[in-house]
Order: C-alpha cells, then sequence, then structure tokens
C-alpha cells in the first residue's frame, strides 16, 4: 500500500531543482543539521489507501467542527484544554466565516490502521515544497499522479473578499517562507496583501494591519501566542468577524488534550464517535494518579504539552532514557494542567534507499475538503524538525 520510488533524476538536474525550490517557491531551509531535509525519492500511495485518506481526514473536519461548535463557549471545557483564559471571550464571541487550512498526519500501524496522534489546525506548514516540488519534477509517469491541490482550494477561500492580511510570527524566516507563496498567489489571483504579525492589527471602524484596511487575515501564529499580544483591545473589536483562516477558535482543535474530552463527550454523534475510535489513541490529561503507570511502562505511553511546535514537548518512553523520562515526569508533575498522557500505538516502516524511515501521511484539508500531501518521514517513530521531506505520489488502481 506504501512504498518508496526515487526521482531518478542526474545529480545536475537535482540541484537545479533544489536550486528553484529554495530561490523561487522560497524554501530557504532545505538543509538542517547538515542533512537535506528533502529526500530525492517520493512515497507512493494505492488508490486506494487515498481514498482512505481522504474520507479520514475529511470526516474528521467535520466531527471536529461539531465538536467545535458544541464547547466554543463553554469555559470549563476551553479550561480543560489548556487555552489561556484571556483568549476565551474571543473564542466564544467568534461570529466569522469559517475559514480553515489544516494538515492531518496520518500514521500507518502494521495493522492496518491509519493513527492521528495530533491535529494542525493552527500554523500546518509544509506550502512551499508541497506546491513546488510537483510544479518542479512534471509529469510523474503513466500510472501515478500528484494530488497537490493546496492552492486550487486555497484561493476560493478569499474569492469573495478583498486585500488579505498574511499574519504571522516575525521573528522566524521559516514562517515568512511560507507566507510569501500564499503572498504569490493571492496575488496572482488580484488580491491586495499586507505581510505583518497578529500585533499590528488596529483600526477602529474597520481593521487594519500596518495602516493598510484588510477583509481577511490568514493567520500563520501560535494561537495560545495570541494571548500575550499588545493589541487584544483590538481583536475584541474586529476579531469576531474578521474572516480569518485559520480563527483563534480553532485552538479547540489544536490541543492535544482534545482527544481525551471529546471522547469523553456523551453528547457525541455515534458516527463521530466511530471515527474517534478507528483513527485516534487513547489520550488523558496527566495527574498524579497516572505516575506509578507511567514508571512501570514507559515504552507504553507518550507524554505531550497540550501546545507544541514540531515534536518539541513530545517525549515517547520507548525513545529515552529512564533518567529523560523521569525529568519529563517531573515537568508535567509541576503543570499538571498542560499535559496529557497518551498511549503509544506502533507505526509501520517503509523502506528508502537509505534504509527504513517511518512516515506520517501529511493530508492537508482546506474549508473540509482534502487539498493535498505534505509527507514526512523520519529514522524513528518520532516527527520533528529534523523530518525529512518526502513527496507524495498516487499510484492508480
Amino acid at each position: 500500500m506504501i512504498a518508496a520510488r526515487p526521482w531518478g533524476l542526474e545529480p545536475a538536474e537535482e540541484d537545479e531543482l533544489f536550486r528553484a525550490l529554495r530561490f523561487t517557491y522560497h524554501k530557504w531551509d532545505t538543509f538542517a543539521c547538515g542533512n537535506r531535509l528533502v529526500l530525492t525519492e517520493s512515497l507512493v500511495v494505492d488508490e486506494a489507501l487515498h481514498r482512505e485518506i481522504v474520507e479520514a481526514v475529511e470526516g474528521l473536519h467535520g466531527a471536529l467542527a461539531r465538536w467545535e461548535g458544541r464547547i466554543a463557549r463553554d469555559a470549563a471545557a476551553l479550561e480543560r484544554l489548556a487555552i489561556p483564559p484571556l483568549l476565551h471571550p474571543l473564542i466564544a464571541a467568534d461570529e466569522s466565516p469559517p475559514l480553515q487550512c489544516a494538515r492531518y498526519d496520518l500514521f500507518p500501524t502494521p495493522d492496518g490502521r491509519l493513527m492521528v496522534s495530533e491535529f494542525n489546525e493552527d500554523v500546518p506548514g509544509g506550502f512551499n515544497e508541497a506546491h513546488g516540488i510537483p510544479e518542479l519534477m512534471g509529469d510523474p509517469g503513466a500510472g501515478f499522479r500528484w494530488e497537490a491541490g493546496l492552492r486550487e482550494r486555497f484561493l476560493p477561500a478569499f474569492s469573495e473578499v478583498g486585500p488579505v492580511a498574511l499574519l504571522y510570527a516575525t521573528a522566524y524566516s521559516e514562517d515568512l517562507q511560507h507566507m510569501l507563496i500564499l503572498e504569490w498567489w493571492l496575488r496572482e489571483a488580484g488580491h491586495r496583501t499586507v505581510l505583518g504579525s497578529p500585533a499590528h492589527l488596529g483600526g477602529w471602524r474597520r481593521p487594519k494591519v500596518l495602516g493598510e484596511p484588510i477583509e481577511a487575515a490568514f493567520r500563520f501564529y501560535p494561537g495560545e501566542w495570541m494571548a500575550r499580544l499588545p493589541n487584544l483591545g483590538a481583536w475584541r473589536r474586529h476579531g469576531a468577524r474578521l474572516p480569518m483562516m485559520n480563527p483563534i477558535r480553532h485552538l479547540i482543535r489544536q490541543s492535544k488534550l482534545v482527544f481525551s474530552l471529546w471522547r469523553d463527550d456523551e453528547g457525541v454523534p455515534d458516527e463521530d464517535r466511530a471515527l474517534i475510535e478507528r483513527h485516534c489513541p487513547r489520550t488523558a490529561p496527566f495527574s498524579e494518579e497516572w505516575v506509578e503507570a507511567l514508571r512501570a511502562e514507559p515504552e507504553r505511553w507518550v507524554l505531550k504539552e497540550a501546545f507544541g511546535r514540531m515534536g518539541d514537548s513530545v517525549v515517547m518512553g520507548n525513545l529515552v532514557t529512564p533518567k529523560e523520562w523521569e525529568a519529563t515526569l517531573a515537568e508535567a508533575r509541576k503543570r499538571p494542567g498542560a499535559w496529557l498522557v497518551q498511549e503509544r500505538f506502533e507505526v509501520a516502516p517503509v523502506p528508502f534507499e537509505g534504509g527504513a524511515m517511518y512516515p506520517a501521511l501529511g493530508a492537508y484539508v482546506v474549508n473540509g475538503r482534502f487539498a493535498g500531501y505534505y509527507s514526512r518521514v523520519a529514522p524513528r517513530p518520532l516527527i520533528t524538525h529534523e523530518a525529512y521531506h518526502v513527496a507524495t505520489l498516487v499510484r492508480a488502481a
């Protein structure tokens, strides 16, 4: 169902492709820690698995949207999700159109399941290589196709608005590169754009960013950081009605504690509960009651913070030393409301030219519809900033 396929390019052709990826598609960080982080091989999924992936991510989107609508005004639930209290009123007041650009990373298991350990509903990256590599590679050959529809799904979401603000964490060049490719698409579609931070939102009667009037926004800024902004007043004035991809209320889906609350909610419809059981690992809020079990069977469990980026606060008991595991337990015990326990699942490796790799099949979802792939692989079953991007092909039945 999943295989690897070499690109088959000559070294000079590879060099030219990577040069274009960096300078045309703004993918500046193709290297990290001394390694090129884009493999010159593709993941190949067959048609049946592709259809299963599309069904899973579109189904999960719908289920999350229904649950989000039920609890957006429930302050106690938002607190249990570790969402900063200053953001609760912004979430409860949000009346903006539901715009979404998410990525769900699906891990194939040896028993044939597709598991999701968290939802990237806040700042799902990878736009540059997900769009650029299929364009640069061209026709993949008879019997294969790219599913690279992010641009085609993204632009219609903004078709009814004028100027768009692209709001990102301006201290990070790797975030700017994502904004530049979105700016390219929007300008080609006739939109005016303005680049800035969420801290630059202002205006009284109508929203402005850096003095420029805007009609919509794309947020590439961690939602939990929004509580630190010096201009929360402007967000209270404009945020509830400003069409924004992604709205602050999507912190409900971004919190890794969502699995626990969602599963325990008796009001969840049966069809949504079936999706949870099929794709989501057992998850619980961390508490002192868990310490004994976590010490007894560390290989069975994963400790995570409710909010974190690129695997920076994901600790798998089977991949760390006893000392590291104990240190993580100590951190969780200091702030139990911010941590969770998740049951570990096995990931099925895929053979590549350089050895076996563990894949995460990243599927974009834009306004509820599948919008292409951004997949990664790693030599360990843990995806971090050092994971390799691997382009994804679909093999026809």
